[in-house]
């Protein structure tokens, strides 16, 4: 059997087919280029491949009457959105296609000329120059809001494709030409050009764009064995994707699983933290094979069902890591605030092995959370995040675990010898590092406030970091530029206030004794409890602003400074190491 040509036309229509119709294997790895950097561009690089005749690379379709988990293609496609499971009285349809090859050509056709993409239609302008020599970035094709009121020489691609190819093109050619009386010679051949082009390639179907090639065997190894060798290089499907696959073969739900269990915390960290399906099977390898680098090669046969099983056990400590311990105690609801994500897997191997012992987050003793607290911060700072790391610190969990049916403390100590005898590495936090991470470190400092990071409806982010006495303040002296721009002088807080606040005194911003250039008053006080660490009170526990402290930003800052490492010590057990040089 060799590769077969197919028109667009008939590709597309086949897709989610009652008859002869092509689906998506359950094994399939998700839709990627929709999430892809710059998919827009990337799209209309297809399309405009397809317009110019280059080849877009192959189809691999299997036909067969076995009883095949599948998918429908998704219509209307949205970020994340998992396509639908067909109903399992159909997986043993006799006249079902599979695509194993050729997913993400086939959706982004289907949803840009039938559907939406991201909301968005797919439009060709007529007036562009396929001839011109233009540079090979500049392209016809682009997309525009759904509702978008269009120029008149741009068509929607999904309303030309719904023409039938026995319909009249000269028709069709009229009505577009009938949109402007003032149209040129050049530009109506211009448009009949590319009307041609269009219509017979998107509507028509003896132009045969596509190749495919069908198999059909009962044998549905045969079919996967195929799979996996096509996507084994170059542009391959990654290592967590083929282990995917070889999961689906048996349990074709479970990245649809972990896709759930992705959102949800998406949803429970804030509706910001990003932990998906490929992060979570990395977490089960670790469980499983007890290492983090996925290699699909050593997961034998007879360990696919303790995969399955591993995350039926996994699904609601994880939840609890991120509902109870991320966002419950530190309002995290982003990773880009975390330096080292790696380094988180230990405490989620920690929240495993306890639930699984009939223990939940609120049965950890206050200590006991301490020294999470304190292997999260210091494993964060001190980028303990190599794989051997990882492999080694969640070993010393298991073993601690299987010591003992009872609840048993995170093993802080344990984890630090390994570190400190085995690596030689440093164990403890120095401050220069420390002041380093200053998001991060702003965080654990203010584990209340939430951090935004879309714009408002004034274009701020919140947070933005504003410096308690920011860095051009008027007057200053000489020492004072090397003593701002620091942790201690920092503050997260909304963009408007830093905005308002901008180069003025702090005394004077709290104080509304501050004007802008108009002369007119500004009202800082009212963002008084925006702010975090501010000192001295008075004896109605109010900030007191006429203290001679206000005046001096260097001992300030440095008292804050202490305000602050007094808070870390307190909460996390976290003491800096300024005694000797680090290692």
């Amino acid at each position: 059997m060799s590769y077969l040509g197919i028109s667009i036309k008939e590709a597309i229509n086949n897709a989610n087919n009652g008859t002869n119709g092509w689906f998506l294997p359950a094994i399939q790895r998700p839709y990627v280029w929709g999430s892809r950097y710059e998919n827009e561009i990337y799209i209309c690089k297809l399309f405009d491949s397809i317009l110019k005749g280059y080849p877009i690379g192959g189809l691999i379709v299997w036909n067969t009457d076995e009883e095949i988990p599948y998918r429908e293609f998704i219509s209307d496609y949205m970020p994340d959105e998992i396509p639908k499971l067909v109903d399992k009285g159909l997986h043993k349809r006799p006249d079902k296609w599979l695509i194993y090859d050729g997913q993400q050509r086939i959706q982004t056709l289907y949803s840009c000329l039938k559907y939406t993409f991201h909301g968005k239609i797919l439009v060709y302008d007529l007036l562009f120059d396929l001839n011109n020599g233009n540079d090979p970035e500049e392209i016809g094709f682009s997309f525009v809001a759904k509702n978008s009121d269009l120029e008149w020489n741009f068509i929607r691609m999904n309303e030309l494709f719904s023409k039938q190819p026995d319909e009249e093109k000269r028709k069709y050619r009229k009505s577009i030409l009938n949109l402007n009386e003032n149209i040129n010679d050049k530009e109506e051949e211009l448009i009949e050009n590319n009307i041609d082009i269009l219509w017979d390639i998107f509507v028509k179907t003896d132009t045969k764009s596509l190749a495919y090639f069908p198999i059909k065997t009962a044998d549905e190894k045969v079919v996967n064995e195929i799979f996996e060798r096509l996507n084994t290089g170059g542009m391959a499907l990654s290592l967590a994707d083929i282990l995917f696959s070889k999961i689906k073969s048996e349990h074709y739900d479970f990245e649809e699983k972990l896709q759930g269990c992705s959102k949800e915390i998406y949803n429970s960290t804030g509706k910001g933290y990003l932990f998906n399906a490929y992060n979570i099977l990395q977490l089960i390898y670790l469980l499983v094979k007890k290492g983090v680098r996925i290699d699909p090669k050593k997961v034998k046969p007879n360990e696919i069902n303790t995969f399955k099983s591993t995350w039926d056990k996994l699904e609601a400590p994880l939840q609890s890591f991120f509902t109870d311990y991320l966002w419950g105690q530190f309002k995290i609801n982003s990773n880009s605030i975390i330096p080292r994500n790696l380094a988180l897997l230990p405490i989620m191997v920690y929240f495993y092995e306890i639930y699984n012992k009939g223990y939940k987050f609120k049965h950890i003793s206050g200590q006991n959370l301490k020294s999470i607290n304190s292997y999260f911060i210091k494993s964060q700072i001190n980028d303990w995040n190599l794989q051997s790391y990882i492999d080694n610190f969640s070993k010393i969990i298991v073993d601690k675990a299987k010591q003992t049916s009872e609840l048993f403390d995170f093993p802080i100590q344990e984890i630090e010898s390994f570190i400190s005898e085995k690596k030689k590495r440093n164990i403890e936090i120095y401050e220069d590092t420390f002041t380093g991470y200053q998001w991060f470190v702003l965080k654990i400092l203010t584990p209340e406030r939430i951090y935004q990071f879309e714009p408002d409806i004034k274009g701020r982010f919140n947070p933005e970091i504003d410096h308690l006495f920011p860095k051009k303040l008027k007057n200053r002296n000489p020492d004072y530029d090397n003593t701002v721009d620091i942790v201690w002088n920092m503050q997260p807080t909304k963009g408007e206030i830093n905005g308002f606040k901008t180069n003025i005194h702090p005394k004077l911003f709290f104080t509304d004794k501050a004007k802008n250039g108009k002369g007119e008053i500004i009202i800082g006080s009212k963002y008084v409890n925006e702010y975090d660490f501010l000192f001295p009170t008075n004896s109605n526990n109010q900030i007191d602003f006429e203290d001679s402290v206000w005046d001096k930003p260097i001992e300030f800052i440095e008292k804050r400074k202490e305000k602050m490492i007094d808070y870390l010590q307190s909460k996390y057990d976290i003491k800096f190491k300024s005694d000797q040089k680090k290692e």
